[in-house]
């Protein structure tokens, strides 16, 4: 147990994983779930793969400090947040692969903790990677009504992607899922649901914790009335 904010978490994977599919449909199983719209704005960067990675990287710390605030705002809410520090990591790893950084970059984009708030980095998350073939199938799906994002069509890339994710296997501040999942299987969305309630571990609300002093208050009351 670290600093993280037990209300939040983080949902990571390649593009396609489908892990966004995911956030909406819990949101609409559990009211007291929030998918919050963002005040700061992940803007498009057409530039050089190195700059393109330095941008991303405060574009997201960013991001996710202001997912961290609204967290720390609304503690009787879970915040279901969009991508964070293992996406950072997950792809530093496939630019450096690809060519698209140099090595020295690569090592020196390790120190990528210094931009994020310390409850971001290393956050409670899920990460949705069900392999190279069934995200490669959501991409194809996907692009027959919106853009194609960056590079997207770049089945290397796509595959890296899928392969970069692995580092974050068997790690227990995250639920790592290797499949894809029926959302509209009952018994597998409560299997996510449970987990995020578990790490969670409630935290009440100003006016529930007042609400539970003067209920504990009452009864010590009565306690010493019994006794005497």
């Amino acid at each position: 147990m670290g600093n993280e904010q037990n209300n939040l978490i983080y949902f990571s994977g390649p593009h396609g994983s489908g892990k966004t599919s995911l956030i909406k449909t819990l949101a609409k199983y559990d009211d007291r779930i929030i998918i919050p719209e963002l005040y700061t704005r992940n803007l498009k960067f057409h530039t050089d793969g190195t700059y393109r990675k330095v941008l991303k990287t405060a574009s997201r710390a960013i991001e996710n400090f202001e997912y961290l605030q609204l967290a720390k705002d609304n503690p009787e809410k879970i915040i279901l947040a969009n991508r964070c520090i293992y996406d950072v990591l997950a792809y530093d790893r496939v630019f450096e692969e690809k060519g698209w950084i140099t090595k020295d970059t690569f090592e020196l984009l390790k120190l990528t903790k210094a931009f994020f708030r310390e409850e971001n980095e290393e956050p409670y998350a899920i990460i949705v990677n069900p392999g190279f073939e069934t995200t490669w199938r959501h991409l194809h799906s996907r692009w027959n009504h919106a853009t194609k994002k960056w590079n997207e069509e770049d089945i290397d890339y796509c595959k890296l992607a899928c392969h970069s994710y692995e580092q974050f296997r068997n790690n227990e501040k995250i639920l790592y899922i290797d499949r894809e999942l029926n959302l509209e299987s009952k018994v597998e969305l409560s299997s996510v649901h449970d987990w995020i309630m578990e790490k969670r571990q409630y935290v009440p609300s100003v006016q529930e914790a007042t609400a539970i002093k003067e209920v504990a208050s009452i009864k010590e009351v009565t306690s010493v009335k019994e006794v005497a």
